[in-house]
């Protein structure tokens, strides 16, 4: 059995060296990395060696962390001081300025917005594994319940806090992840910051938050409960992100701290086709050559030339030549190379076409195809007789003229009949 000497003097130890026993186990070369998803990897992009990728340093790299911060666009009314909800509603203040002192304050708007659009540390996570210290067989089954030991030094961190457990064999071992954040949350217990994890990172909820547009909000209670290398957050980022891609709302979270890290996350596992489309939509030519240069920085051997030299449409245009099989997945980019028509314009024209006029625009819906189940009642148009009755407009107002002018008020009926 070990004694409350030794244990003191262990826990001396791992403080000295700077090392939690729940973090001894971690430092263990992993075979690959957490952020690589084979299940939506690009075969071309050589990720059969993502193994040897230190995805930490990669994303660290300031040539990396420049193609980001331009990825990431920067909406300041609209995204990051756009009107959030908060416990303690603040007033808004209004000013009278010069041009000049207008033009200082959105500088200096526009530097606090970049610190606020900072992307999220992306950290490989910690091993779930534990490390046994000792096997006292003699106390075994001395309880039914496990012990939980937990270093309350004042000055020791949350990172580096000595917990171990004490099971009910006997055996003594370092707390995994999910335990050790467990403990630090019950004895310093931070605002928002319950012991067990919300109910919003897991479905059913995740979904329905996920449906109302509610990305940003997910992603930023998840940084505040969790710690960037902490498994489960790893997991949660990764189910959003692939969420996103699915559904291709990649304007949740645009000019957010989190669009960076899910630009990073396509990149990084060859995925960039569904962004490319996204940007090419709207018309950002520059960001979408950004993206073809951050998945070629983190793949360098990937056979798709690029040159600091090439402007931004020959860096998209030699993309599309050199990945034909990708083009079905590029509408949106293909359409605005060749026409110079976004997304919002081709909007702009359906929505035109709806009315019928006298310019002759197409009407959509007609006495042919209101009857029909391609029409506005859909399927009930199958299921119960629908009548068509056309009636001159000139007709229909007379009959409403002469039906105004059939009903008289009470008080006209009693000036006629004093006459």
């Amino acid at each position: 059995m070990i004694s409350s000497r030794t244990f003191a003097r262990f826990l001396r130890n791992q403080r000295n060296l700077g090392v939690s026993p729940s973090a001894t186990s971690s430092n263990a070369r992993r075979l690959q990395s957490a952020w690589v998803n084979l299940a939506r990897a690009d075969a071309d992009t050589s990720l059969t060696s993502s193994s040897k990728i230190d995805v930490e340093k990669q994303f660290t790299d300031d040539q990396v962390q420049k193609l980001l911060s331009e990825l990431t666009g920067m909406e300041l009314q609209d995204k990051v001081f756009r009107p959030r909800r908060t416990a303690i509603q603040q007033r808004a203040h209004y000013a009278l300025m010069t041009d000049e002192r207008l033009e200082k304050t959105m500088d200096r708007m526009e530097d606090e917005g970049r610190r606020f659009l900072q992307p999220v540390p992306l950290k490989e996570p910690r091993s779930d594994k534990f490390e046994v210290l000792t096997r006292d067989e003699e106390i075994a089954a001395f309880d039914q319940s496990r012990f939980v030991f937990t270093d309350i030094t004042f000055d020791a961190t949350d990172q580096d806090r000595i917990v171990v457990v004490r099971e009910v064999d006997g055996t003594l071992r370092t707390a995994t992840p999910e335990e050790h954040d467990r403990m630090n949350r019950v004895y310093y217990e931070k605002p928002h910051r319950p012991v067990n994890a919300p109910a919003l990172f897991s479905d059913p909820w995740l979904k329905n938050a996920l449906d109302r547009g509610e990305h940003e909000f997910v992603m930023d209670w998840a940084c505040w409960f969790y710690e960037p290398d902490d498994p489960a957050f790893v997991k949660l980022s990764r189910s959003v992100f692939d969420r996103i891609v699915d559904t291709g709302r990649f304007d949740a979270l645009y000019s957010t701290r989190h669009f960076g890290t899910l630009a990073f996350y396509l990149a990084l596992n060859g995925g960039i086709p569904p962004l490319l489309n996204w940007f090419g939509g709207r018309g950002k030519l520059a960001e979408a050559a950004r993206v073809v240069q951050l998945q070629k920085a983190l793949h360098p051997n990937w056979r798709v030339a690029v040159s600091k030299e090439d402007s931004d449409r020959k860096i998209v245009e030699d993309f599309l030549r050199q990945n034909e099989r990708l083009k079905a997945k590029l509408p949106y980019l293909i359409q605005y190379l060749k026409t110079g028509e976004t997304v919002s314009d081709a909007k702009e024209k359906d929505d035109g076409d709806i009315d019928a006029g006298a310019d002759g625009r197409r009407t959509t819906v007609t006495s042919a195809t209101v009857g029909s189940t391609d029409g506005p009642l859909g399927t009930m148009a199958g299921e119960y007789k629908v009548h068509v009755q056309s009636e001159d407009r000139q007709s229909q107002q007379q009959q409403n003229g002469r039906r105004r002018g059939g009903t008289r008020s009470r008080y006209q009926k009693k000036n006629e009949k004093d006459e």
